[in-house]
Parts: C-alpha cells; structure tokens; sequence
C-alpha cells in the first residue's frame, strides 16, 4: 500500500512536470509529491505498526515461550509445540544491536534472540563468536 501511494504520487508529480510547459499544472506537481510523502509516512509509522500489532495478537504460537540451545552444530529454538534446529551451515548472514541479534536462514525470514536471554544464562558472547566463525562477519 506504501509503495501504490508512493508510485501514485511520482506519477502525478511526473505528469504535472510534463504538462507544466504547456499548462499551468505545476502546483499538481508539488500536490502530488506532497501526497506521496504523506501516504508512504502513514504507512510507514502508522500503517505497518498496526497491522504488526494487530499480526502478532492473533498469531498465539508466536506468543510461546521459546527457549534457545547453543550447540556445536548449530542452534536448536523449541517450544511447546515442536522446534527447529538452525545448523552455521544454513545460515545466511546475521546482525545485531545492543537489543537483538537477528539470524536469517534466508534474505526475507530471521529468528529474533534477545540479548536480555543472557540473564537466563544464555551465552551471547559465544553466540556472537559462533556466528562470526562459521557464518562470517555480520552484514
């Protein structure tokens, strides 16, 4: 929906420059860019938020507890209902910040690991060594 408003707005914007040499169409112009900007804004920080808030409440299995196992081969994510194991070989890259470490096994889908986990007694230095060791530095 960002990405219509956006492209509507780079149209109009786009035919009001055409049209501007030989009409007097240059404030549609600047109406249309105006409308871009606002529409891709309101998805981005109103939009999307609640379509994620909204996403996450009706997903129950997400709201599971799920715990995190380090092993040599790999990291094993389980719950309630079943897990995955996540070998360094099918990893693609990773990321992190003072909050998050993010594990994508593809470009679009990541598994979340809150640093916070390491007051549980997770080890987040040997996960961070792991992941640079077998996966490479992160990108």
């Amino acid at each position: 929906m960002v990405a219509a408003l956006v492209v509507a707005g780079i149209i109009v914007a786009l035919i009001g420059i055409g049209l501007w040499a030989h009409l007097p169409i240059g404030p549609f112009a600047a109406i249309g860019l105006a409308g871009g900007a606002i529409g891709g804004a309101f998805g981005l920080f109103v939009r999307i938020p609640m379509r994620a808030r909204r996403q996450y409440r009706q997903y129950k299995a997400i709201q599971e507890l799920i715990t995190a196992e380090l092993t040599e081969a790999g990291i094993n994510f389980s719950t309630e209902n079943g897990g995955a194991n996540l070998q360094w070989s099918k990893i693609f890259q990773w990321r992190q910040n003072d909050q998050f470490i993010l594990i994508y096994p593809m470009p679009i889908l990541f598994y979340v690991v809150p640093k916070s986990i390491a007051r549980e007694g997770f080890d987040i230095p040997l996960l961070v060594q792991r992941l640079a060791e077998h996966v490479g530095p992160e990108r």
